[in-house]
């Protein structure tokens, strides 16, 4: 079958693939560029951009100043094309002003999930800018469309519908997760499906973020009734994502029984590697850590077993003893560290 594009308020793309927000620097300008170059939505992650030293006395301000720095970068390596956005956590302690100077900076869309993303409209205004929730569930969108609808009179753009066997902050109980045909991708799509249409809104594009590593994987989701798919995982691996080459072995070394779910200082369930940080974490252990950056509203750096933006930042550094991999259960998928160019061919006629 030919792929279609993937159309969201005023943007599209040749194909129907957007490329997940992954931080730490992992979904940087580079990363972002050469999606939208070869046919995606292209994403920059809002989250741990800013100079180590200056985040840890003016977390905001250095976390907008490279940021902007990052969109602008991103404009100028893929000459000006779209789209281009940025993912925002509405867990994090900043997130009005990361949604503020994504409008400043001129981006094309914002994904933000990781929460509820009620105030997104406010913070966006009047901004000709996509707004695309994340949700793991049709009641997770209904209380955001109903909230948007009443507050703003405002619809998302877009909704990304993450699975129970996604990469990353999960919205799912632990029960879910241990049981993923209670909570599937097909069983999201009807609920998720069903709030739209009720609300006026079924013309609106709904992607599925799970497994996503080949065409095939996206063949299969469209086919469940999806307009298109989320990438974060499989892209992990590319020579353009932003992390040291010792980490990206690490994904393309992994099993899938290296794959496990801890509780994350975001306060959510995280799928990530059983790497050394995180043996030591199901060990009981606690890690020694001082937390400058407060970047997180829903962290209590007193109880929480480790902090997750040093983990992250130590995974872009390649130190591997230290570091927090997320991933999907498709890790097997990696088997080598491989050109962007290489997956996009593959959905080409």
């Amino acid at each position: 079958m030919k792929l279609p594009s993937l159309k969201i308020r005023n943007l599209e793309s040749r194909f129907p693939v957007i490329q997940a927000g992954m931080g730490v620097r992992i979904g940087n300008s580079v990363l972002a560029a050469a999606t939208i170059r070869l046919g995606g939505y292209g994403t920059i992650a809002s989250v741990g951009l800013g100079d180590i030293e200056k985040s840890k006395t003016d977390f905001a301000n250095e976390s907008n100043r490279v940021l902007a720095q990052e969109v602008k970068k991103a404009r100028e390596l893929c000459g000006g094309k779209k789209p281009l956005g940025v993912n925002i956590m509405i867990a994090l302690s900043n997130y009005r002003e990361l949604v503020e100077e994504s409008v400043r900076s001129g981006v094309d869309f914002i994904i933000s999930g990781a929460g509820l993303p009620l105030p997104l409209p406010e913070y966006v205004g009047n901004a000709d800018i996509a707004l695309i929730p994340v949700v793991s569930s049709g009641r997770a969108l209904s209380v955001i469309v109903n909230a948007w609808k009443r507050k703003y009179d405002r619809a998302p753009d877009a909704v990304i519908v993450e699975g129970p066997q996604n990469g990353g902050h999960l919205g799912f109980t632990l029960e879910m997760i241990e049981h993923p045909e209670t909570c599937s991708l097909e069983m999201i799509f009807q609920d998720v499906k069903k709030v739209m249409t009720d609300m006026g809104y079924d013309k609106i594009p709904i992607l599925a973020a799970e497994m996503i590593a080949s065409r095939s994987d996206i063949e299969r989701v469209l086919a469940i009734g999806y307009d298109g798919v989320q990438v974060g995982t499989h892209f992990i691996a590319s020579e353009e994502a932003g992390l040291d080459r010792k980490s990206k072995e690490v994904y393309v070394n992994a099993k899938r029984e290296d794959v496990t779910v801890i509780k994350s200082p975001v306060g959510l369930p995280v799928r990530v590697l059983k790497t050394p940080l995180v043996n030591r974490v199901l060990s009981g252990n606690r890690e020694k850590f001082s937390c400058p950056y407060r970047c997180l509203r829903t962290c209590n750096p007193g109880k929480v077993p480790f902090c997750i933006a040093r983990a992250l930042l130590a995974t872009w550094k390649g130190d591997v003893e230290n570091g927090l991999y997320m991933a999907g259960c498709n890790v097997e998928a990696m088997t080598k560290i491989y050109p962007l160019e290489e997956f996009f061919k593959t959905l080409e006629d």
